[in-house]
């Protein structure tokens, strides 16, 4: 693999976070939202805000490996569900060529990601791990017949704090509907 690649996933790896903000302001400063954009975007971003929140309640990080819910069709239903949201900011944008950054970007941040936390996990839960992701794809979503161990907990999603990001979707959806307003007036 091109070494430039590597080093450019490994930074994104350890700055998560810084590294998906340049995405999102270039969607901000280059965004042309119509009302329609507006209402798609802000319904798929609301369906990945459910999803996150969905997910949150089954994942017991490091504690036990989460099969049931949403981890039985995909083994990242969060980085799954933050696509969705980031893909209805995309859309509430409605500027193809800042999308097409922002989706490059998201893929580079989270394929690093993915891979890496894998590896960790493995160590962790072993054998249990080796089965789970033979029968469960790492994102996109597929039906499977794994058997689901846990069940939805509410205490899980206080407790990885989803009602912040909760917030932080809200707001980005108001500086959407904001940048429209100031752009229409």
């Amino acid at each position: 693999m091109n070494t430039t690649y590597t080093k450019l996933e490994t930074w994104c790896l350890a700055h998560r976070k810084f590294a998906t903000a340049p995405a999102f302001i270039l969607l901000l400063i280059l965004a042309n939202p119509t009302m329609l954009s507006l209402a798609l975007g802000g319904f798929m971003v609301c369906l990945g805000e459910m999803g996150r929140t969905w997910s949150s309640g089954y994942i017991d990080k490091n504690a036990k490996l989460a099969t049931a819910g949403p981890y039985r069709f995909m083994r990242n239903p969060l980085y799954f569900f933050n696509a969705v949201i980031f893909f209805g900011f995309c859309i509430m944008a409605f500027n193809p060529w800042a999308a097409t950054f922002g989706l490059i970007s998201f893929t580079i941040i989270y394929r690093a990601t993915m891979r890496s936390e894998a590896e960790f996990i493995a160590g962790i839960f072993g054998d249990d791990f080796t089965k789970w992701a033979a029968a469960v794809p790492m994102f996109w979503p597929k039906w499977t017949n794994y058997p689901a161990q846990g069940q939805f907990s509410w205490a899980l999603v206080n407790k990885h704090r989803e009602h912040k990001n909760a917030l932080a979707m809200l707001a980005g959806i108001i500086l959407f509907v904001g940048i429209y307003y100031f752009k229409t007036a």
